[in-house]
């Protein structure tokens, strides 16, 4: 399936995709939360399984946006999306934090199972500063 420039899109299909695009964006929405489930659980392959249909969600309403914004006046489908695309925005970059959070955990585990230094984790004092411990500091002098 070979990508076409957003002018050579006829002008009905473009008319349909913007009509398509608040089931698209409500679809997206309910993509990220499935996203954000399956990476609290662990369960990679229903995470996996969702990667295919929310990549094409996004080449799809890409397209719209480009086309969308370059008509004057902005289509108000298309700008009563925004809201809604930017909390799909917000959520996809809380699921990027909680996967890279897993990531680091399991290579902090195979460090320590490979008998490898301790994994450095940042501890908090109350004040919510970084607490300094005392034997982290020796080692690093040594």
């Amino acid at each position: 399936m070979t990508e076409r420039p957003v002018s050579a899109v006829p002008a009905l299909s473009r008319e349909a995709a913007l009509l398509a695009a608040p089931n698209a964006t409500a679809r997206l929405a309910e993509i990220m939360g499935l996203e954000f489930e399956a990476l609290k659980t662990r369960d990679l392959l229903v995470f996996e399984a969702l990667q295919e249909e929310k990549n094409q969600l996004l080449q799809d309403l890409s397209q719209v946006a480009e086309w969308a914004s370059q008509q004057q006046p902005v289509p108000l489908v298309w700008q009563q999306l925004q809201g809604s695309l930017q909390q799909s925005k917000q959520d996809h970059l809380r699921n990027i934090q909680l996967l890279q959070r897993q990531l680091q955990a399991v290579k902090g585990t195979l460090e320590a199972l490979q008998g490898g230094s301790a994994p450095t984790v940042d501890l908090y004092d109350r004040m919510g500063q970084i607490a300094r411990r005392s034997s982290a500091w020796g080692y690093q002098l040594a």
